[in-house]
């Protein structure tokens, strides 16, 4: 492992000013289409916003903040052809209180964020001129300054991290590393502490291809990851968990799928276990179909469900609502307005789909982030070309929940 803290090269004095794109829509909006064959309540479109400026801007994840909310992705209207990992905060309303952009080598990304007492901490990855990736991990304060930086990786090659989760005073974060003559990658999994120092890192994976998407903390200090794998299980890749312990030590792990490809890419903790989202080729009704999962304490399987229409339907990421209730978003080509559109429905305590909607243009939107806000509100994040200056911008939207 190397780990390395230099200082950050913030873009623009930190305060570039992009093109903001706000509209407020009613819930009549004929942009928000329903699954037919469920039984659907109408999502209201409370507002809609676009940032970014004349390149490819994305948002990967969002999370709450004091009075508003903090979206983390990636953007190259800063540096034409550099990705540059970008932060932005809006405020309850959705208006941009402040953006930050942080250069890193050859490029950088930011695929999630945790809220903290004192600021934040941003995780994703640099691209290093080689065409090695190692994972990034920034701390911001409240008002987005710096506070310390880390690169890291577990050896030379593929280092990508897409999750992290607190335990205690320290922090797990997980991904996947492949080493530079290898076609296959592993599950990562690190552990830092609060002042970003590596206190261990570990890979786990077979003869071929393993991924860690996603990581939650269990009650024993420990972590739960999801991913998949195509060293195991039934398929050419499986729904894969991995148990470990707080050192980072190995106590169990499953698989879940079909014959053909199911990947994991989203967990969160329920009352009795977890529940998990991906993507299925060997179930459902369509090219690829939403497919959630929930599993006990021990990995074992409760109930698995999947849902979708004749296209290509994924999700990306999974929230508790309520007690027994989950609101799983992502990105269908199955329904919609457009090309793709924001896809988001509910999975209740017992598997079966509660209600399904779209928000979305006649582009592309697709959505990395969803998050409950208030008693039948929420709000997701992630990319759209309907609307916007560049080929691509942060997308963020808030939404009645339950509707009317």
């Amino acid at each position: 492992m190397k780990l390395q803290k230099k200082s950050l090269l913030l873009l623009t004095t930190l305060f570039l000013v992009l093109a903001v794109t706000s509209v407020t829509l009613l819930s009549q909006n004929p942009n928000i289409r329903s699954d037919p064959s469920q039984t659907v309540k109408n999502a209201t479109l409370i507002w809609e916003k676009t940032y970014g400026g004349k390149g490819d801007d994305r948002a990967f994840h969002a999370v709450k903040a004091e009075d508003g909310y903090l979206v983390v992705g990636s953007s190259t209207s800063f540096t034409p052809g550099e990705t540059t990992a970008w932060v932005l905060r809006v405020d309850s309303d959705g208006n941009e209180l402040w953006n930050r952009a942080f250069s890193r080598n050859a490029g950088s990304e930011f695929r999630q964020a945790l809220t903290l007492e004192d600021g934040f901490l941003l995780v994703g990855n640099t691209f290093l001129t080689s065409g090695n990736t190692n994972g990034y991990v920034v701390k911001i304060d409240k008002q987005g300054n710096p506070i310390w930086n880390l690169t890291a990786k577990k050896e030379n090659g593929l280092n990508k991290l897409f999750s992290a989760c607190p335990t205690q005073d320290n922090f797990l974060l997980a991904g996947l590393a492949k080493a530079p003559d290898s076609e296959n990658s592993d599950v990562w999994l690190i552990k830092i502490s609060a002042q970003g120092n590596l206190i261990w890192n570990k890979t786990f994976g077979g003869a071929t291809d393993d991924a860690g998407r996603a990581v939650t903390p269990t009650q024993d200090s420990g972590c739960i990851i999801a991913g998949y794998t195509d060293s195991t299980g039934n398929g050419n890749y499986d729904f894969l968990t991995i148990k470990t312990d707080t050192s980072g030590n190995l106590l169990w792990n499953h698989t879940y799928g079909g014959t053909q490809s199911d990947k994991a890419y989203a967990i969160a903790p329920a009352a009795d276990g977890y529940v998990i989202a991906g993507d299925t080729r060997s179930k459902g009704a369509g090219e690829t179909d939403a497919w959630t999962v929930k599993i006990d304490f021990g990995g074992n399987l409760l109930w698995e469900k999947a849902f979708g229409g004749n296209g290509f339907d994924a999700p990306t990421c999974i929230a508790q609502a309520s007690q027994g209730e989950f609101l799983v978003g992502g990105t269908t080509f199955s329904f919609g307005n457009g090309q793709r559109d924001f896809w988001l429905f509910t999975v209740e305590e017992t598997g079966s789909v509660g209600w399904s909607c779209t928000v979305g243009r006649s582009g592309y939107e697709e959505a990395y982030a969803v998050l409950p806000v208030g008693t039948g509100e929420l709000v997701m994040a992630g990319w759209t070309n309907s609307l916007g200056e560049g080929s691509y911008d942060f997308y963020f939207v808030k939404l009645g929940e339950t509707g009317s």
